[in-house]
């Protein structure tokens, strides 16, 4: 892929030097995803980037409605400046007419092009001139965030890119972790916009039931099994065009009967795989009909910690969950806090 002039030249000044010219404060660039099209990225820079500021990441809410897009407009600047990150915001695509498995192959279609020219690895070690041992090399740390579908994907992302040049800080905001699972009101006022937005995103994104299944589509499941057997043919009929709207909601109504089955453990990470859980903070509102299952992502985060890992710190300094107040949607307060806690984590030694 070939970047354009003025991204290229950012993009170069950032990774290697401290550029005595600004660059601009906004870049945008398209990345192809194999045969499907292409996305885009929004990449803001802080003031005065320098070689070992941090990457962030950030994933959108996946909501469609413009009042649901209204509290992150200024994310962007907002983590730039609060973190003094580089953000990258990445554009996936999620519709009834794109429905998972899109918006996984979009991340991390993303996410490599964002490896390969933000954070590129060192083609050859720099040597000293007097003893001809490597010299260390600017680590430059990357962290993600993202909210309900974006805090999913985040969630895969940061799940499975946790090795020691990956993710090393995960920010989820109500994050949708188990699609396999029906949706349960908390309150009596589940009929308010937020939920009912919820709501047509649960049943909308998903052409296929067991897409749902997918521990990349549903990170909980990388944790423990699923709380329901895959439904059958005979329950959700055969195909479904993800273009018939109603068809495909009526489809993937969870609300019908499905059978529940016993839930056990699973390992995460692998052993041997390299990976190491993020830091990691996991927002939730009190009217997020999801809450449960946020909670419960984080507790078994936690206990990963606990069972598997040598460490220096607890499992609840690792993995943290902040309960918010209402919906628990992020606004620009809670991005520069956000931000801040990104960049102090990123920062660390």
């Amino acid at each position: 892929m070939r970047i354009p002039i003025f991204a290229e030249r950012t993009i170069h000044n950032r990774c290697f030097s401290t550029p005595s010219v600004l660059p601009p404060e906004e870049v945008k660039v398209n990345v192809k995803v194999g045969s499907s099209g292409s996305i885009a990225l929004r990449i803001r820079n802080p003031p005065k980037p320098t070689p070992k500021a941090p990457i962030i990441i950030h994933l959108p809410c996946g909501l469609r409605t413009e009042e649901q897009h209204r509290p992150i407009r200024n994310a962007l600047n907002t983590l730039a400046l609060s973190a003094h990150a580089t953000v990258v915001e990445i554009a996936y695509r999620l519709s009834p007419k794109q429905p998972y498995p899109k918006p996984i192959h979009d991340v991390i279609a993303a996410y490599d092009w964002i490896r390969k020219h933000l954070s590129p690895r060192p083609s050859k070690p720099h040597y000293s001139n007097s003893y001809a041992l490597p010299l260390p090399q600017p680590k430059q740390r990357l962290g993600i965030c993202g909210e309900l579908a974006g805090g999913s994907l985040a969630a895969m992302l940061a799940l499975t890119e946790c090795n020691p040049n990956g993710i090393t800080a995960a920010a989820l905001g109500n994050p949708i972790v188990d699609w396999s699972s029906p949706l349960e009101p908390r309150m009596p006022s589940d009929s308010d916009s937020f939920n009912r937005s919820i709501k047509s995103l649960h049943t909308s994104s998903f052409a296929k039931p067991e897409h749902r299944y997918d521990p990349f589509a549903s990170p909980l499941l990388f944790f423990r099994t699923p709380a329901y057997e895959l439904p059958t043919t005979s329950l959700y009929g055969t195909s479904f065009s993800p273009a018939a709207n109603g068809e495909l909601a009526k489809a993937n109504d969870l609300s019908r009967d499905l059978v529940p089955r016993r839930r056990s453990h699973r390992k995460h990470p692998p052993v041997g795989s390299g990976l190491v859980l993020p830091a990691t903070r996991i927002d939730v509102g009190p009217q997020f009909m999801m809450k449960d299952q946020a909670t419960e992502f984080a507790e078994l985060m936690q206990r990963s910690v606990d069972l598997y890992e040598a460490k220096s710190e607890t499992a609840r300094e690792r993995v943290e969950l902040v309960e918010r107040a209402e919906e628990g949607l992020w606004g620009e307060k809670d991005f520069m806090e956000i931000g801040r806690w990104m960049g102090e984590v990123l920062r660390r030694e």
